[in-house]
């Protein structure tokens, strides 16, 4: 009884050969590529693949080796960061103050000793037309900044310019200001930083 079962599918293999070699003609050799790969993938289901074993074995091997890291190492913290400001704000260093208008220097932080430091062309700002809030530091009486009117100031920048004693309770402090500007480019607000 064994014998016509080994028949049968003998006999159904070359049926299934014949059939995929009829559907073949030399300028087409993909229906042959398909069915051996067919075959293939049909007698790789049974067989026990040995390479699969060693394959885990040097997989498991290399996810338990030490990789070498590519990911670059954390930048050092800046020692002598820059103070933070706002959005839209700046700091300028005042050259020239005039009712009218401030002549002024982009300013950049430096650390030794810690300070805005000028860089740049001078650059006249005028005032916004209205609004303007101008703010001076109180150090001697360790108060908050002080709302002060645009005249003051300007008086204030020009007797620190002229190194003279401002009025008190204010002091001079290298004329560093933050500054915000409006979209014409004219001072909206400017309040002294207090420096060291």
């Amino acid at each position: 009884m064994a014998v016509p079962r080994i028949l049968l599918a003998a006999a159904a293999l070359t049926g299934t050969a014949l059939a995929c070699l009829t559907g073949c003609t030399p300028a087409d050799s993909r229906p042959t590529v398909a069915a051996a790969s067919s075959a293939a993938a049909l007698a790789d289901d049974g067989a026990d693949d040995l390479l699969d074993d060693d394959d885990d074995l040097v997989d498991d091997a290399a996810a338990d080796s030490p990789v070498a890291s590519t990911v670059a190492a954390p930048a050092p913290s800046d020692p002598c960061p820059a103070p933070g400001r706002p959005p839209g704000h700046q700091v300028l260093i005042i050259v020239s103050a005039d009712p009218g208008d401030l002549t002024a220097q982009p300013a950049r932080y430096t650390c030794d000793p810690p300070h805005y430091e000028a860089t740049g062309t001078p650059v006249h700002y005028g005032f916004a037309a209205s609004g303007v809030t101008a703010t001076l530091v109180d150090r001697p009486h360790e108060d908050a900044a002080k709302p002060v009117q645009l005249d003051e100031l300007v008086t204030h920048l020009n007797d620190c310019l002229a190194d003279r004693d401002p009025a008190d309770p204010y002091a001079c402090y290298g004329n560093a200001y933050d500054v915000v500007l409006d979209s014409h480019g004219r001072i909206m607000r400017i309040a002294e930083i207090e420096e060291q």
